[in-house]
């Protein structure tokens, strides 16, 4: 019986993991093909996204578009057009759980000339300290 349990949730992460990776690549398929495209157009160097979760909930908190100096480009223009997908795609990088109990925090970059995606993340961690102290009276 325990095997059997076993083998079932090890099915069942192997089929998470392969949904996941399945995620992230059409993310990055659909940045490369359509987004990638739009933003060096516009003169986007780099898309830089903030994030912070905690308490089970949690999101991008801002994304700002810059030039090759690290300039802020046409920011109307870029995000009439461009925020909704950039931020529905950016959610795929961010690392499962940020969200949860202390959460955390990070950037997320696309750097459109290089075609990559950096991801620097924080995670918040609670420690407890015991101790223990006896008094005479």
């Amino acid at each position: 019986m325990a095997q059997a349990q076993d083998d079932y949730l090890e099915r069942l992460m192997a089929e998470y993991r392969q949904q996941e990776h399945a995620r992230l690549e059409s993310a990055k398929d659909t940045l490369k093909a359509e987004m990638i495209p739009r933003l060096k157009k516009w003169g986007v160097a780099k898309v830089k996204a903030e994030y912070s979760g905690y308490g089970d909930s949690g999101c991008i908190n801002h994304i700002a578009y810059l030039d090759a100096q690290g300039q802020p480009v046409n920011m109307d223009l870029v995000r009439a057009a461009s925020d909704p997908e950039i931020e529905r795609v950016l959610y795929e990088f961010l690392p499962d759980g940020f969200e949860i109990n202390e959460g955390g925090q990070g950037d997320v970059t696309i750097d459109v000339a290089a075609g990559t995606v950096k991801l620097e993340h924080q995670e918040n961690v609670t420690e407890t300290r015991d101790s223990t102290r006896e008094f005479t009276l």
